[in-house]
């Protein structure tokens, strides 16, 4: 298996078409003709088996609030692993890539949303509940700010020395 870095503006339409196929084949319930869900990424990282792709997760590079304190994160989003290459490591191997470059970047944080986080239990990330505050969007209109209090759907992982507060989030931005 291959990884690659690829900063957004850097992917041509036909690997759109390609991470679209992929991202629709694992998120049936939430197709789109389009690469990413809500809004696009700024870099994704990029799996490959000779020359197929067969795993991608696109990666958001932002601050949030966090009670009184701001973090330095980046937020994992759709991350895919096509259907017949699971249970392989892939989904693993991108987020073991995402940490190392987070920790070298003094990133404090990786941060996602998931239903099932099975996968990222084993991985590092533990479950928050709390108050959450974001932007609220949905094909591409603005919705306003939403306010909920969100039970172990959020999951993060240190990669910083910064420690986690228990307190309201704001995302600054929209929700992963």
């Amino acid at each position: 298996m291959q990884i690659e870095e690829k900063i957004e503006y850097d992917i041509n339409p036909q690997l759109h078409d390609e991470i679209t196929r992929l991202r629709n084949d694992c998120f049936p319930e939430h197709s789109t003709n389009r690469s990413y869900f809500k809004q696009l990424p700024h870099f994704r990282f990029l799996a490959y088996e000779e020359g197929l792709l067969v795993g991608q997760m696109g990666i958001d590079h932002r601050v949030i609030s966090v009670g009184e304190s701001v973090f330095s994160i980046f937020g994992v989003i759709d991350l895919c692993v096509s259907s017949s290459y699971r249970n392989r490591g892939i989904a693993t191997a991108l987020l073991e890539q995402l940490s190392a470059l987070a920790r070298e970047k003094g990133i404090d944080f990786l941060f996602l949303v998931a239903d099932d986080y099975r996968l990222y239990e084993k991985n590092g990330f533990q479950p928050v509940s709390t108050s959450l505050t974001w932007l609220r969007i949905d094909e591409h209109k603005n919705y306003g700010v939403g306010m909920e209090r969100i039970e172990n759907e959020l999951m993060i992982k240190q990669t910083g020395k910064k420690v986690w507060p228990d307190e309201p989030v704001d995302l600054l931005g929209y929700l992963f």
